[in-house]
């Protein structure tokens, strides 16, 4: 932490040649030394851009200006220095891609990908990419490649192995694997408005299921939803896992839908149902899916009228609020997979989303689109601190981030401590065979690990008590032999 720059000593001295690392600028430390730690911090944008966080040392890149930019721009500098600011400009490219061994924003992800491997995370990137998006106009080779997957991937789906596998998209059809709200919209929302789970309250919607007479039906589905789910969940303790499965209704709404049933149950029947509870029944047939929930509320009957529904809506909708499928268009509001799949995985089928995983994963290799699909990965979001990413892959972006700008020091700091022991050689091996000819300091936790390095430095109660080679402090009488003998 020392090197780092992330503790300052409070005794003693720690140089790096004959300059004290506490008084180096910290340009010159955070450019040509690298860190990665058990607690790796990310900011609420793309994988992308917390990995290149590491090479934004300076204005670097300045942004091109027309005439009047630029004026703003001077102003904007002027006033800065009066007030005894930076004038830095944050909108520049500070990205040094040099250090990356890159010569620009057009080849620096080559960079990114050639690393994930190095510390296993491509594959957890890959299957970001898939649920990924892209907009088309912006990035036509790779919609085209994907469009190139969706024909090879129809081609294998004639195999008769796999076609019971996946319920293909038409138009002309009902698909018992999509939702009621996924039938009528027979596309991926655009606009919020129309997401599926709001289209209980979109006025538009209602007012076409009321103009075919279907108010009646769907609150009828609802009621029998209702009834079904407090039936068959009202002895589960909440957090069992089968409410996330199964049910429509989340464990702490189902003592308001118990009372909602008993009281239509009663004397008066639905007419006790007021308008909050109107809503309620409407909303919950929009999730239904008949392959999945099997109650047999959408018969072929159902199933024509819901068809109709689809029409009318599609002639009403504005336009743009939902992409609609198309077997010749690429959908720019549907993740990489749907593009590819043009359809729903089938409910039922054993082990269907695997063997199809598979199926899409040997397209993408014949099409060399897997780094593509990588790439699209790079752009996902990881929440607040990177809470929508697990532990591990937390810590493996941290070791991307300090491997991409090839410091002259690398030194990581416990940075594997989630990973099991296997992962944690594996990584270790990886990285070091990077590094071949450049310094490393690694602080372990497992001593076993301890034979991969020239030097060892073993630390007790903050003072170091053994210095050596690996041979050397396992020879008894070494004041860590006892420690290396352990493992």
């Amino acid at each position: 932490m020392l090197l780092a720059r992330l503790a300052r000593p409070s005794s003693g001295h720690a140089r790096l040649g004959e300059r004290e690392i506490d008084a180096l600028p910290e340009a010159v430390t955070g450019a040509r030394i690298g860190y990665a730690g058990a607690d790796t911090y990310l900011f609420p944008v793309s994988v992308r851009e917390n990995v290149l966080y590491g090479l934004k040392q300076r204005e670097l890149n300045p942004v091109g200006h027309d005439e009047e930019s630029r004026r703003r721009h001077d102003r904007f500098v002027a006033e800065a220095r009066r007030a005894g600011n930076p004038a830095f400009d944050i909108n520049a490219d500070w990205v040094d891609y040099k250090a990356a061994g890159a010569t620009g924003p057009h080849d620096i992800d080559r960079r990114i990908l050639d690393l994930l491997p190095v510390v296993e995370l491509e594959s957890d990137i890959y299957a970001l990419g898939l649920r990924g998006t892209i907009d088309p106009a912006g990035r036509p080779g790779v919609a085209e490649g994907i469009m190139k997957a969706r024909d090879e991937l129809r081609a294998r789906l004639g195999d008769p192995r796999f076609a019971p596998l996946v319920e293909p998209f038409d138009r002309q059809r009902y698909a018992r694997n999509m939702s009621v709200a996924e039938n009528l919209l027979f596309g991926t929302a655009a606009d919020a408005a129309y997401a599926p789970e709001r289209l209980a309250q979109n006025a538009l919607v209602l007012r076409v299921l009321d103009g075919l007479g279907l108010t009646g039906d769907f609150l009828a589905m609802g009621r029998q939803i209702a009834e079904t789910m407090v039936e068959l969940f009202a002895d589960l303790p909440p957090g069992h896992p089968f409410f996330e499965q199964f049910s429509f209704i989340a464990a702490e709404d189902l003592p308001e839908f118990r009372v909602m049933v008993a009281r239509i149950s009663g004397k008066g029947g639905m007419e006790n149902v007021g308008a909050e509870d109107r809503a309620r029944l409407m909303a919950l047939p929009f999730t239904y899916v008949e392959a999945r929930h099997r109650l047999g509320l959408v018969d072929d009957a159902m199933q024509q009228r819901l068809l109709k529904a689809r029409e009318a809506l599609a002639d009403a909708l504005p336009d743009g609020a939902v992409e609609v499928y198309a077997i010749d268009a690429y959908n720019r509001a549907a993740t990489l997979q749907d593009n590819i799949l043009f359809g729903r995985l089938a409910y039922g089928q054993a082990q269907a989303a695997e063997r199809i995983g598979t199926l899409i994963a040997e397209v993408l290799d014949k099409l060399d689109l897997r780094r593509t699909v990588v790439g699209v990965g790079l752009d996902f979001n990881v929440g607040n601190s990177g809470k929508r990413l697990n532990a591990a892959q937390r810590q493996k972006i941290g070791l991307v981030r300090a491997l991409l700008k090839r410091p002259e020091l690398l030194v990581i700091n416990d940075a594997t401590a989630v990973l099991d022991a296997g992962a944690q050689a594996r990584l270790m091996a990886a990285i070091l065979k990077l590094r071949a000819g450049r310094n490393v300091i690694w602080v372990l936790g497992r001593p076993a690990l301890a034979e991969h390095f020239d030097t060892l430095l073993a630390l007790r109660d903050g003072k170091v008590v053994a210095q050596g080679g690996f041979a050397e402090l396992r020879q008894p009488g070494s004041a860590v032999a006892d420690l290396l003998a352990a493992e």
